[in-house]
């Protein structure tokens, strides 16, 4: 009986899941041309994606509070009717940028609101009735499950729908989550010791204070730890390279006498983000200075996305873009891995916290700067002069880092000589 119950849990949490992550991916390859369609210039596109990651910022630690004091089961609808709106705000939108920023807080905070909430009910559900279940085999179908539905979904909407009219994949995100919400009212149970535990309103100012205090606490530590800081800053560049062809692919691949290939490229770049996540430890094994693998890997993106804009031929061009994001996503691995081994004291999450908000804030810059390049000079010449600004900047950074990150080990190794 106990686990006929726990796989119900698990396939609603699945269900959810996939319909959900169906509702985001199935415009993932066509956002930017359907914003395109509406006549929006570069810099107002990118101002969508810049208001989308400055709300979510501000209201990813809020949600988690909103969760746990109404619950999860009511936070994950209030999500897909939030972020349905945001939707709607786009499908009916016809070039007026109002339109096209509340389109991007909502679906934000509807992103937000959806940011673990599922996966705490159905840990906290299946922990209820066996303390002792592992959840690594939930996770990794999950994981495998969703990467395959989205993968194929983002193709089905951009070869199928948008070859019929550009604003159907976003109407049929919309109605994915509205499916999604139907699931979670009918299978979703809330754990009656969630709601016990939370029986008043929890004071949403207080998320913004343990923001600023985190904030006040990163700033002492990097003051403290003068390596870490330095690590932080050079890995802050990287948002330069990847904020034009992680977003404008689309247009800048799109031909537009002929119809709709952007499914085929979604389908090539998830699958390169695959690889290189998979390659990341063997490339990570090449040399025990990780500084040198950041530095190789940052040259290698850099010169990956000037070949891609410089060559004028497609299919070369298109291998070269891959080529980037497979190089992107080892990187990430190797250098979130490289920024915990190089945390020293015990306050990981708070300097963890910090370095999210050093690299949102980064985020947003590129992209707003991305933006002007990209209505002044072209898409490709923003690429050009955002990876080179990014070169420029991270690999003296890295060198600073090989440097101080050496002289304290001889440091630390003359204090032992010394004790000896």
């Amino acid at each position: 009986m106990k686990m006929k119950e726990i796989k119900n849990i698990i396939n609603t949490y699945y269900i959810i899941n996939i319909l959900y992550g169906m509702g985001i991916a199935v415009f993932g390859a066509t956002l930017y041309l359907y914003m395109e369609s509406l006549h929006y210039s570069y810099a107002e596109m990118n101002i969508f994606l810049s208001v989308f990651w400055i709300v979510s910022f501000l209201t990813e630690t809020p949600s988690g509070i909103i969760a746990d004091t109404f619950g999860r089961k009511n936070t994950i609808i209030s999500s897909c009717i939030i972020r349905s709106i945001g939707l709607l705000f786009l499908f009916i939108d016809w070039g007026n940028i109002t339109f096209l920023i509340l389109g991007a807080i909502f679906t934000a905070i509807g992103e937000s609101l959806k940011s673990g909430t599922l996966d705490s009910w159905m840990i906290d559900r299946i922990l209820a009735i066996d303390e002792t279940f592992t959840f690594d085999k939930v996770f990794s179908i999950n994981s495998m499950a969703g990467t395959t539905v989205n993968l194929l979904s983002g193709y089905l909407g951009a070869q199928v729908l948008a070859n019929i009219d550009l604003s159907y994949p976003i109407l049929a995100g919309i109605i994915l989550l509205i499916i999604s919400m139907i699931v979670a009212i009918f299978k979703m149970k809330e754990p009656k010791r969630n709601l016990e535990e939370n029986p008043h309103l929890i004071n949403i100012g207080q998320s913004f204070n343990m923001l600023k205090k985190t904030t006040k606490e990163g700033i002492h530590f990097l003051r403290n730890d003068k390596t870490f800081f330095l690590i932080c800053l050079s890995f802050l560049p990287l948002s330069f390279i990847i904020s034009g062809p992680g977003n404008q692919w689309q247009l800048f691949f799109q031909d537009e006498t002929k119809d709709i290939n952007t499914g085929y490229i979604w389908v090539g770049l998830n699958l390169c983000s695959i690889l290189g996540a998979y390659l990341s430890r063997k490339i990570s094994s090449l040399s025990e200075n990780k500084i040198y693998i950041l530095i190789g890997s940052t040259i290698f993106n850099t010169l990956s996305i000037i070949l891609c804009v410089l060559t004028g031929n497609y299919l070369i061009a298109l291998l070269l873009f891959w080529l980037h994001v497979v190089i992107t996503a080892s990187e990430e691995v190797i250098r979130y891995t490289f920024l915990n081994q190089n945390i020293k004291n015990e306050n990981r999450s708070t300097l963890l916290s910090f370095f999210n908000t050093l690299e949102a804030g980064a985020t947003i810059l590129a992209l707003l700067l991305n933006g002007f390049f990209s209505d002044f000079y072209g898409i490709g010449n923003a690429w050009l002069i955002m990876s080179i600004i990014s070169l420029v900047i991270s690999i003296p950074v890295y060198l600073i880092v090989n440097s101080t990150i050496k002289k304290h080990k001889l440091g630390k190794s003359n204090e032992v000589m010394k004790t000896i």
